[in-house]
């Protein structure tokens, strides 16, 4: 059997006591790495592997270049691993190759949330270059180290649940650990963690895990953790840590549990009630204030649906910034921006407190991002998510060099936005 490992390394292996490395070629690794993984069917088609791995190369010549990777491929694998199916097509036979990334994919799938911790060795497919690879092939990779990341991090607070219904309060910590150490940034995140923390009895240890959180906040994006999150480290500080008060200070939204899949958050969070405090009269302003200077000198649009019919859900970006009401003001301002051009409704908030559900309401897709400091500019980032399974369809970024190039950034990922919704729901 040979293995292919694509997490945390890319490295061909072949059986044996010690495991042989096989050395193939940077393009040729990836070529088995895409085989293995990306065919939703198990079937490749030689059109797609031409236009991801040679762009740049008349129809013959990637051709030819196609046919050496696969007799090099197949001379090092051996018969049977890579297999022809009908003219056009290739697959990989799993009987004869296994790979890691793909057995993460398998375990997720099957809610197998510890074997996928166990398997996932870190980023898939790190630090790749390809000579005159596609940006789709780039743009693949990404992806898929984005959902694999997040459905280990999502399968491992799952974990932390079900070992603490058991009451392996230890192993529920060190399944914690790993969730915290593969999404060190995640708020949510640290959050369940501190929450962890205090119901075994370390609110120490919960009020240093928030310490660290602060500091890496402060160091990499010069922000500061969100006022839920500090003000559930501040119960904690004061020895308030009873799992009513805990409970009282964490800011899960209802409905929702640890290790929830970002899109069944999004769901709960359109059911939650905003009528307590929230960025209000402030915040307000600054969206009127943005709005209006989206709509200067621009002139009016009549404002259509989309084409297909049905809307879109926008979820309040993740604010990582000094100004706590930075990432509303870009929210409501994208709002505007997407409405130009189809129906857009806020996930929660006090517009719209009730998500529709999607099979009734024709929702088309789900909007999550963040907004990031970056020196004295900014990084707006959008995932355009199904609303059905949570898949990434597409994920944007935009940069702003200074808060006066925020408007055209964001009307830059509108109009990327736009594209994606048209290009997912396309017939």
């Amino acid at each position: 059997m040979l293995r292919l490992i694509t997490l945390g390394r890319l490295r061909l292996l072949r059986d044996g006591l010690p495991s042989e490395s096989i050395h193939l070629q940077p393009k040729r690794l990836a070529l088995l790495a895409f085989l293995a993984l990306a065919a939703q069917d198990g079937v490749q088609q030689r059109d797609t592997l031409l236009a991801l791995f040679w762009p740049h190369s008349d129809r013959e010549r990637a051709r030819r270049c196609l046919r050496q990777a696969l007799f090099h491929l197949r001379n090092e694998l051996g018969d049977g691993v890579i297999v022809n199916a009908g003219r056009e097509g290739l697959r990989v036979s799993p009987y004869g190759l296994w790979c890691d990334a793909v057995a993460v994919d398998d375990a997720l799938r099957r809610r197998h949330g510890r074997e996928a911790l166990e398997t996932y060795g870190g980023d898939f497919l790190p630090g790749l270059f390809v000579d005159d690879c596609s940006v789709e092939l780039e743009e693949w990779a990404a992806q898929t180290r984005l959902r694999l990341r997040s459905g280990v991090v999502a399968g491992a607070w799952d974990l932390v649940e079900q070992e603490l219904r058991e009451g392996r309060a230890a192993a529920a910590l060190e399944s914690a650990r790993r969730a915290r150490a593969l999404a060190p940034d995640d708020e949510d995140g640290v959050r369940r963690h501190m929450t962890l923390l205090a119901r075994v009895g370390q609110p120490a240890a919960a009020v240093n895990a928030y310490a660290e959180f602060a500091r890496r906040q402060q160091q990499h994006y010069d922000a500061e953790p969100s006022a839920e999150t500090r003000m559930l480290a501040e119960t904690l500080r004061h020895g308030e840590w009873t799992a009513e008060t805990v409970a009282a200070a964490t800011p899960h939204p209802a409905g929702t549990t640890p290790g929830m899949s970002p899109w069944a958050i999004c769901r709960a969070k359109g059911r939650r009630r905003t009528d307590g405090p929230s960025w209000g009269r402030t915040a307000a302003l600054l969206t009127a204030v943005l709005v209006a200077g989206v709509a200067i000198g621009q002139p009016p649009r009549r404002n259509l649906t989309a084409p297909v019919g049905g809307h879109l859900l926008l979820t309040q970006f993740t604010n990582h910034t000094r100004d706590s009401l930075l990432a509303a003001t870009v929210t409501e301002a994208l709002r505007a921006e997407l409405s130009r051009t189809m129906d857009v409704r806020l996930a929660g908030g006090p517009a719209h407190p009730v998500l529709p559900d999607p099979a009734r309401d024709r929702t088309i897709g789900i909007v999550m991002g963040d907004v990031t400091a970056a020196g004295p500019g900014f990084t707006v980032s959008a995932s355009l998510l199904s609303p059905t399974n949570g898949q990434l369809l597409a994920r944007l970024r935009e940069e702003a060099p200074d808060s006066r190039r925020l408007l055209p950034t964001v009307e830059r990922l509108s109009r990327r936005l736009r594209g994606g919704v048209m290009a997912s729901v396309a017939p």
